[in-house]
């Protein structure tokens, strides 16, 4: 299978994890984003956070990706927002353009690019909020990992469609989880200072503000 179809695939499967709703309301609820904030949620995808902080009175959100795949389907969900095609090393828009920028389980794959936490900051007005939720190492990861990669997966339909998506973010996701701790203590080089900290059985969900 070349790249181009491995992706294409990595980008269906992933539409279909991480579907919890009520998880993922509780979890935007903690960060107190008001209906005024303009909001940039980078990393998008489909833009299921997008319509969930519609519901929740948050209207001026924007969404970013760089899958054209996703932000058509996202685009369809959500017709009132603005989506744009870029990464977070280049982001489309003016200095301290936003209130809040938030990353959903996106962090991992450049959380180590200087010039993307660079640029994550220069769109981002002062005081303004960096908000996160990502992988925690924890022992449930750990187990939950393993038994996705056995052959006692292909019986579970949860398991077996999680076991493409996560093999392909596989690299990237233990690098994140090797240095979580190390990157969270660096953030306040970036300019970013703690708000708050938590973390449950499988994520952390962080909440800092730019200085």
């Amino acid at each position: 299978m070349n790249w181009q179809k491995r992706t294409k695939q990595w980008e269906r499967e992933c539409v279909k994890t991480r579907r919890y709703l009520w998880l993922r309301r509780r979890r935007l609820k903690m960060f107190q984003i008001s209906p005024n904030n303009k909001v940039l949620d980078l990393g998008c995808g489909d833009g299921l956070n997008i319509k969930l902080l519609n519901q929740m009175g948050i209207s001026k959100v924007f969404g970013v990706d760089i899958s054209s795949y996703l932000l058509k389907i996202a685009q369809k969900n959500n017709p009132q927002t603005k989506f744009y095609l870029a990464s977070a090393k280049k982001l489309p828009f003016k200095n301290g353009y936003f209130d809040v920028i938030l990353i959903d389980s996106t962090f991992y794959h450049f959380f180590d690019d200087p010039k993307s936490l660079i640029e994550i900051r220069r769109v981002l007005k002062k005081g303004g909020k960096l908000n996160f939720i990502e992988a925690h190492k924890s022992f449930l990861r750990k187990l939950i990992d393993k038994f996705t990669l056995s052959s006692f997966a292909n019986y579970l339909p949860f398991f077996k469609g999680r076991q493409f998506a996560y093999m392909a973010e596989k690299i990237s996701l233990a690098r994140w989880l090797e240095k979580e701790e190390t990157f969270l203590k660096s953030l306040w080089k970036y300019g970013f200072k703690k708000i708050f900290l938590k973390r449950d059985l499988l994520s952390i969900i962080g909440s800092y503000q730019r200085t």
